[in-house]
């Protein structure tokens, strides 16, 4: 199962929001790439944790995991319909979204580094809170919630 990670500004979106965004790009993935089932990923950041152009930005960032022999011509294809849905959804500029459509080697590559990160002693007992923290809010909110430590 392919995973997709999204950063989004806290009170940007509501709980429905997020729903409505999780099941915009499943069914964008499923209907242009692939039918298989894709896990999304939320981690939604304090305000002032984002910035660009110099000042503080409410953009959002979502990583988008495909198979690794995927074309450049799909991959933007994806990308592009992914912020044509933000923009005519959720009234999200271009410019305040950053859509990756990412191989699976450079995903995996990604989330491994985060796990390395975590002294070896750690990591099952961080593992074991991430996964709680997600099924928690999965059942409470409805999507699967990372943690942001702050």
């Amino acid at each position: 199962m392919k995973k997709a990670l999204c950063l989004v500004q806290k009170h940007m979106f509501s709980k429905e929001d997020i729903q409505r965004l999780e099941a915009g790009i499943k069914d964008i993935y499923q209907r242009y790439y692939s039918e298989e089932k894709i896990n999304m990923l939320w981690m939604v950041m304090p305000k002032g944790y984002a910035y660009s152009e110099r000042k503080a930005s409410n953009a959002s960032v979502i990583m988008v995991e495909v198979d690794n022999d995927i074309t450049q011509t799909k991959r933007e294809e994806l990308m592009g319909l992914i912020s044509k849905f933000l923009l005519d959804n959720f009234e999200i500029s271009p410019l305040d979204s950053v859509i990756t459509v990412a191989n699976s080697s450079f995903v995996n590559a990604f989330f491994e580094a985060q796990r390395k990160r975590i002294h070896p002693l750690y990591r099952p007992w961080i593992t074991l809170k991430m996964m709680t923290t997600a099924l928690v809010s999965k059942f409470t909110q409805g999507y699967l919630r990372l943690r942001v430590k702050y």
